[in-house]
């Protein structure tokens, strides 16, 4: 009996290990036609490399759901979000490859995102001579935003809809 028990096991072990990684990312049904129109298949890759895999809400505020998805520059390997707006044929890119804020462009840093839903947010701010660290400054926000962030250096910053253009808001050292 004893025997029995341990290959029984392995096998469990074995089944809950291969369901795990072999679990895909259902995205909504839109967005992989949107990419290829868009023409972004060839140069970025839908790559989960954070939970959740996408957000979605009304990042800019024309009253229909956009799609934030975490993406891979093929060329660079460089990580980064992209952010298609499910009304219009537009997308922005932020990192993977294009500079973004302080976020720069790459972010391989970050370690975790998430909706950031608060009216208001602060915004660090550094000396422009010495680079230090001068305070901090309290943005108003209109819209829903994107947060980003590196846990172990307790730094990121947010993604948001100035009404004209994203911007980022530095949050951290």
């Amino acid at each position: 009996m004893i025997t029995l028990k341990k290959p029984l096991l392995c096998a469990a072990l074995f089944l809950i290990a291969t369901t795990a990684f072999s679990q895909t990312t259902t995205y909504p049904s839109w967005l992989k036609p949107r990419m290829k129109a868009l023409k972004l298949n060839g140069q970025y890759e839908l790559t989960p490399f954070l939970k959740p895999a996408y957000l979605q809400d009304d990042f800019n505020g024309d009253g229909v759901p956009d799609i934030a998805v975490l993406v891979i520059e093929r060329s660079t390997q460089k990580k980064g979000i992209l952010l298609i707006q499910k009304k219009k044929s537009h997308c922005e890119v932020f990192g993977a490859g294009n500079s973004f804020g302080k976020g720069s462009d790459d972010f391989a840093w970050a370690d975790t995102w998430s909706l950031y839903k608060e009216k208001s947010a602060y915004a660090t701010q550094f000396d422009k001579k010495s680079g230090d660290v001068k305070g901090g400054k309290q943005v108003p926000l209109n819209r829903h935003c994107i947060y980003i962030v590196s846990r172990e250096e307790a730094s990121g910053g947010l993604i948001y809809w100035t009404g004209k253009k994203y911007s980022w808001i530095h949050q951290g050292d």
